[in-house]
């Protein structure tokens, strides 16, 4: 068998001189991250996140087990070492993704305290950066001539043969798996850009500042005198899919009971705070807290409310609804 002429070598492409693949996906990151600003649900939004999803995280993987250039173009030129027809790379890339996704998303469940599209993005962006350096650092060590290169030409011959060359039964697997991996990421990226309602919620809690200075759901103030302030702490957890603004409204409110119906009979505002969480991240308040009411079983009531708060608080309107019980005395 005739071996190929390794002395015959072609000048090295600005692809073999610059990994300028891996450059673009650091860009297609970049134009992801700025696709999510978008409205939930909007196309380029979903289409990035699918691409992000299902290809990116598996072609860096790819690249990295496999610097070397396509198997044919080693042979012409003799390359010994491991090598893959861009066919396979394209195949892996998509394959190693769909793999990779529930370990990121696994991770993601241990290190965050929900599952929002930051979260999921950061994670997966971060993946693929790291060894997309890893990835260039393994090329560039290569001869320039010897490097893997985005021929652009080819491998879209390749897509093309793969799914109009051999006999119908393998074009249509073809054709049915390549479907399938891509719908399969696609829902999993639809459901990271437009997480489901239900799977979102705040935790709202009443604190206070312990002995220690940290901050407990304990030891609530029973008495209080007219007027005179005391100190109390609010935090807001938030779970929700989006940075959600939230208003907190402090009131104090005489309230009197009726078969087991309580009904507020005199109220008096006496905080109202705006504040803004992200995804995964805690806001913890404090405030002083004075009634300018006095009497027995009076309610300091919390209303939280995502956005907003229009009209008077009440426990009907609000997002979430907080009160602990305290006799206000006259005072001096």
């Amino acid at each position: 068998m005739k071996r190929p002429n390794h002395s015959t070598r072609n000048e090295p492409s600005l692809g073999q001189q610059y990994p300028l693949d891996l450059l673009g996906v650091g860009l297609f990151l970049v134009v992801t991250a700025l696709a999510l600003l978008l409205e939930a649900g909007s196309v380029p939004r979903v289409v990035t996140s699918v691409i992000a999803i299902c290809f990116l995280p598996g072609y860096v993987t790819t690249a990295a087990l496999f610097p070397l250039c396509d198997r044919e173009e080693s042979f012409r030129r003799g390359i010994e070492g491991p090598r893959i027809s861009l066919r396979e790379r394209g195949a892996l890339s998509i394959g190693l993704s769909v793999a990779l996704v529930p370990i990121i998303a696994l991770t993601i469940g241990r290190v965050t305290t929900g599952f929002s599209t930051r979260g999921t993005f950061l994670m997966i962006a971060g993946y693929t950066a790291v060894v997309g350096v890893l990835a260039t650092y393994r090329r560039l060590r290569l001869p320039e001539a010897e490097r893997l290169y985005v021929p652009v030409g080819a491998w879209g011959s390749e897509l093309v043969d793969g799914v109009t060359t051999g006999s119908r039964i393998s074009r249509v697997l073809t054709v049915a798996l390549v479907c399938s991996v891509v719908l399969a990421g696609g829902t999993f990226a639809f459901a990271a850009a437009t997480p489901v309602d239900g799977e979102t919620y705040t935790d709202f809690h009443l604190l206070t500042d312990d002995e220690d200075g940290d901050y407990v759901s304990a030891g609530y103030p029973e008495e209080l005198e007219r007027d005179e302030p005391v100190e109390l702490a609010w935090g807001i957890e938030s779970y929700e899919a989006e940075t959600t603004e939230y208003t907190v409204v402090t009131m104090i409110e005489r309230v009197s009971e009726d078969d087991g119906q309580l009904t507020r009979i005199e109220t008096a505002e006496v905080d109202r705070t705006t504040t803004t969480v992200a995804p995964g991240e805690q806001e913890i308040v404090d405030q002083e807290v004075a009634s300018p009411l006095v009497g027995e079983n009076l309610r300091v009531s919390y209303y939280l409310y995502r956005g907003d708060a229009t009209g008077t608080p009440s426990e009907d309107t609000a997002y979430r609804h907080l009160h602990i019980w305290v006799d206000v005395n006259g005072g001096s």
